[in-house]
């Protein structure tokens, strides 16, 4: 091979065709003549790390090649510096590497400064990523600020970590996460305490509607926001609780203000259908669907556990549903006691120590206390003055039963089927399907009389009085005849069953002739009849009508219970009972919440 040296009056170049030097090269080697197989490198100077380190006042810009580490060394006019790493492809290349060791091989630093990486120039304003020495990570950011727990920051436009402010125009949205079939966002923890969270989102601003957390869905059938609670399916220990959403609301209320835990909308737009605000559900056999505690005991207060409102005419404040054919439709408990249902079920249980339901009808003028329809009546009403209770029912409109068997005392009603009373003061009292404390029935008892309603002559009404007796008596009557001045009448067979005739207890019969003769007498009372004898011996022939008052017999039941109807003559009683005064307190007008003016947000994130 031949090499020819041009020297130019600028420059040098070294050739095998003796090209002239490129002008702008103070010395110009090409190898571009040589053959392929031929070709030829540069070589720079060669020397161990000593060698280059003991080099005599280098010059800046002087190239050499390290042996001990395989590296290119260049002077910068103060320090050495290593130009590549020395083993192969060791750059990190724009078009990606292949081969590295994540062992040895990283893109940072080897001190203890900070990594920075910036776009659009070395402008403080155009950093968007820096990893901090001491591992933190901070995407538009310079710092974590007050923040200092923060492990990986990412800040939008305007936002704040306690320090500094981010200016720059990159975007509003902080974070976001896109995936087709996984988790747009995941946090996971494996802490035990209550100050661990897999996700947290925070509104910072102390004013306006902001949103701390917010779940969207497109899916006709999808979730805006699912938490989920013991997803390990253990079983949960006593004393703890599982909480798959959790709201809460921190401060104090002043004036109308309203703080809600959990807020439920149904889009304005869903104007017909099933639209949901809140709905809760629960498979266990004693779970609960939807709980609401009012904590407060403060003197005064009226918290309320549960409240619904509705402003359509045919709406319901809220409605209770029962699906099993058994099943009740609402349980209702006061007095801190255990609640009872019936086992058919019913619509509703409601359970007191002292009042299990109270009912007020407001208005003064016609309220009505409580509404009652049986039989699936469709015609009922109540009174147009108002009642405590209106009653409708097929066959029944009231059914009153006292379960006791007591006995009593003489002069006090052990029980009673019904017990009602008219007046405050000077009462009429009147007690139903009553059992005497003498042991005596009674079917009504009360201190006033008994009546019946008819007509006058002018179509008004008036009333006619029962006759009453101091003494449990039975009468009858009839018509009968002498014959040769003698008659026997044999009373009912039914009547004889019921009535007792003995010297303590006589047949008392009255007698009106209905024709001329020389006087009648009665003999041979018993309880199956009697005699009509004409007086002197007289044998006429006449009609009259007779008249039997008798006492009613005792009855005696298999059980050897005796009912003694037969020896009462002013039987003791009891008058009135004692009324217990109850104080009813209204709700206070601000306790009637005022429909929710919250508006859902909108469809679409801005």
């Amino acid at each position: 091979m031949i090499a020819q040296t041009g020297i130019h009056a600028q420059n040098v170049g070294i050739n095998v065709n003796g090209a002239a030097p490129d002008a702008s090269a103070l010395l110009d080697v090409d190898a571009s003549g040589l053959a392929s197989n031929n070709k030829k490198g540069f070589l720079v100077p060669r020397m161990t790390s000593a060698e280059r380190a003991a080099l005599p006042l280098p010059a800046q810009g002087l190239l050499v090649y390290e042996t001990t580490t395989n590296t290119f060394w260049y002077f910068d006019g103060t320090v050495w510096v290593q130009l590549f790493s020395g083993t192969p492809a060791a750059g990190w290349l724009l078009t990606g590497n292949a081969g590295t060791n994540p062992a040895t091989e990283f893109i940072g630093t080897t001190d203890a400064n900070d990594w920075a990486v910036r776009t659009g120039g070395a402008a403080p304003g155009n950093e968007r990523m820096r990893v901090q020495s001491g591992g933190r990570m901070v995407v538009n950011n310079t710092g974590v600020g007050a923040n200092t727990q923060d492990v990986f920051s990412v800040y939008a436009n305007g936002t704040t970590n306690g320090t500094t402010t981010n200016t720059a125009n990159v975007g509003i949205r902080a974070i976001n996460g896109y995936t087709a079939t996984g988790y747009g966002v995941q946090g996971v923890t494996s802490g035990t305490s209550t100050a661990t969270f897999g996700l947290i989102g925070l509104a910072t601003a102390a004013t306006g509607q902001v949103n701390a957390v917010r779940g969207e869905s497109a899916s006709r059938n999808g979730r805006g926001l699912v938490g989920i609670a013991n997803t390990s399916g253990a079983a949960i220990p006593s004393a703890t609780n599982a909480i798959g959403g959790l709201g809460q609301v921190d401060g104090t209320l002043s004036g109308t203000a309203i703080g809600f835990g959990l807020l439920g909308i149904a889009s304005t737009t869903m104007t017909t259908g099933d639209a949901r605000g809140v709905q809760g559900q629960s498979a266990s056999n004693n779970g609960t669907g939807v709980l609401g505690l009012a904590t407060s005991t403060a003197a005064g207060g009226q918290p309320v556990g549960v409240y619904g409102q509705a402003s359509n005419a045919t709406g319901f404040g809220m409605q209770m549903l029962n699906t099993n054919a058994t099943g009740t439709g609402m349980i209702a408990t006061g007095n801190n006691i255990a609640g009872t249902y019936l086992i058919n079920g019913s619509g509703g249980a409601i359970i007191g120590s002292g009042i299990g339901l109270f009912s007020y009808g407001r208005t003064a003028a016609s309220g009505t206390g409580v509404l009652a329809v049986g039989n699936n009546q469709a015609a009922f009403g109540t009174l147009v003055n108002g009642s405590g209770v209106a009653a409708t029912g097929l066959s029944f409109g009231v059914y009153g039963v006292a379960n006791s068997n007591a006995n009593g005392t003489p002069g006090n009603p052990a029980r009673a089927g019904g017990y009602f009373e008219s007046g405050t003061t000077n009462l009429a009292f009147t007690y139903v399907a009553a059992y005497e404390g003498a042991g005596v029935p009674r079917k009504v008892m009360g201190n006033g009389t008994v009546n019946t309603v008819v007509t006058d002559t002018d179509g008004q009404y008036v009333l006619l009085s029962a006759p009453e007796a101091p003494e449990n008596l039975f009468q009858d009557h009839g018509t009968a005849s002498l014959v040769s001045g003698r008659a026997h009448v044999a009373l009912d067979p039914i009547l004889t069953r019921n009535i007792l005739v003995d010297e303590e207890h006589p047949l008392r019969v009255f007698i009106q002739l209905r024709g001329d003769c020389m006087g009648v007498y009665v003999t041979n009372e018993t309880a199956e009849g009697f005699d009509v004898v004409e007086l002197q011996g007289g044998t006429s022939d006449v009609s009259f009508h007779w008249q039997v008052v008798a006492s009613r017999a005792n009855v005696v039941h298999p059980d050897g219970t005796e009912w003694r109807f037969a020896d009462e003559r002013f039987p003791r009683t009891q008058g009135p009972q004692e009324r217990e005064v109850h104080r009813a307190m209204p709700l206070r007008t601000d306790q009637v919440r005022d429909p929710v003016v919250e508006a859902a947000e909108p469809a679409s994130r801005p």
